[in-house]
């Protein structure tokens, strides 16, 4: 029994003393730590640049998603009000902006030609009314000097008709009692004959007199006759005044038509402008509403769902964090001692605690700092109270070959590196 006890002693001594060579030989030959963990690139997702409450989820946490697939969709009712409304609008500012066009093209084909003929109709109208006034005046005077000739005429008729019709009763007066004288045998036959001689040119005297009355009053008639001649004139000159009025009030209104065009010029423009800017913002809109629903930026693996249905999201508030098993990695933090046998390209010998065996891996990367730079309360040792603490840098290691089931970001491994 002692044997065996000694036996087994001895043994024990030999796999301890095994063991500890081993172990100095491999801190020797290898750079080890077991201050390594699985990480991967998580994506957290968020809305670009929609706010709202969820109305839909997709994925539930660690499952498989592919890349452009949907994870969630953001209620869009009011956008989609917005975009309505701005869709309305633009649609009446774009009949409007077309009524405009066809106005200003009728007016830019009709309105020069139109007051062109115009300024042409008004142009003759005053011609033919200068010469109608002219005509009147002409026509004014030589009913003034008719007028005045005839009554002047008439007047001198009328005292020739009285004087010869007294002439003509003083004469036959005369006639009458020479005639009784003559039968009497009173005067002589010759003085008598004298007497009668002169009665019949007092009557010759008279009939012409009255002839001359007659014609001078029919020439009075004639001169008041030609006033028709002139009211006709005035009456042409008047009519021709009124419609040249009308004809100037028409090209007026067609003058200002003709500078509406550039109004209306302007008027499209600025049309046009807030057009273009409804245009932008309806676009806007439509990219805003197509943000609402927010698809999966990478293929991998629900890592984290961290809102639900109903909850309220922002810009850069996290719903979904999402990571890519394919490109997990191992990150090291290796003694500022062993620093130096490191290098990228360098092989890894990567044991992870989730799966039995090792796996071979590749240095990608050595940092630049220990980590104790990044901590949120860096040591101060202004004040002389030092106590030398071992810092550790980061190393990045890829690993080949790993299963899916055996990634599991967070989990602890243990690396082995290469010293030669």
């Amino acid at each position: 029994m002692k044997r065996i006890l000694s036996l087994f002693g001895v043994l024990v001594v030999l796999f301890v003393t095994l063991w500890f060579l081993l172990y100095l030989y491999e801190r020797v030959r290898f750079v080890i730590t077991d201050n390594a963990y699985q990480y991967a690139d998580i994506v957290d997702v968020s809305t670009e640049d929609v706010s709202g409450y969820i109305v839909e989820l997709y994925k539930r946490e660690f499952e498989a998603v592919k890349r452009g697939e949907p994870l969630f969709k953001v209620d869009d009712s009011t956008l989609k009000r917005e975009l309505s409304a701005l869709n309305e609008e633009l649609k009446a500012l774009i009949s409007k902006k077309r009524e405009l066009q066809e106005k200003l093209s009728r007016l830019k084909e009709q309105l020069p030609e139109e007051v062109k003929a115009s300024e042409l109709q008004v142009e003759s109208l005053k011609g033919e009314l200068l010469s109608y006034e002219e005509r009147l005046k002409e026509t004014e005077v030589k009913y003034s000097v008719l007028l005045k000739s005839a009554r002047a005429s008439l007047s001198a008729a009328q005292k020739s008709f009285e004087a010869s019709k007294v002439n003509l009763e003083r004469m036959e007066r005369k006639f009458k009692r020479y005639g009784e004288l003559y039968k009497r045998r009173v005067i002589s036959s010759q003085q008598f004959e004298d007497i009668k001689s002169a009665y019949y040119l007092a009557l010759s005297q008279f009939e012409s007199s009255r002839a001359n009355l007659e014609v001078a009053r029919e020439k009075l008639k004639e001169a008041e006759a030609f006033k028709h001649t002139v009211n006709s004139l005035k009456a042409q000159v008047l009519s021709i005044r009124k419609k040249l009025g009308v004809l100037k009030s028409q090209l007026s209104v067609r003058k200002a038509d003709l500078r509406r065009i550039g109004e209306i010029e302007a008027s499209i423009n600025e049309i046009s402008h807030r057009i273009n800017s409804l245009k932008e913002k309806v676009e806007k809109l439509k990219i805003l509403i197509s943000h609402t629903l927010v698809r999966a930026p990478i293929s991998g693996l629900i890592a984290k769902r961290w809102k639900e249905r109903g909850d309220y999201v922002s810009p850069g508030l996290p719903v979904y964090s999402i990571y890519d098993p394919n490109h997990f990695y191992v990150l090291a933090w290796v003694d500022e001692s062993d620093i130096g046998y490191v290098e990228p390209g360098e092989g890894v010998e990567v044991k992870l605690e989730t799966c039995e065996g090792s796996f071979k891996g590749k240095v990608i990367s050595v940092g630049t700092s220990a980590g104790s730079v990044f901590a949120l309360i860096p040591r101060d040792t202004s004040q002389g109270e030092y106590v030398r603490v071992t810092q550790r840098v980061p190393v990045k290691i890829r690993v080949f070959n790993v299963p899916l089931k055996c990634i599991k970001p967070g989990t602890n491994a243990s690396v082995k590196i290469s010293k030669d």
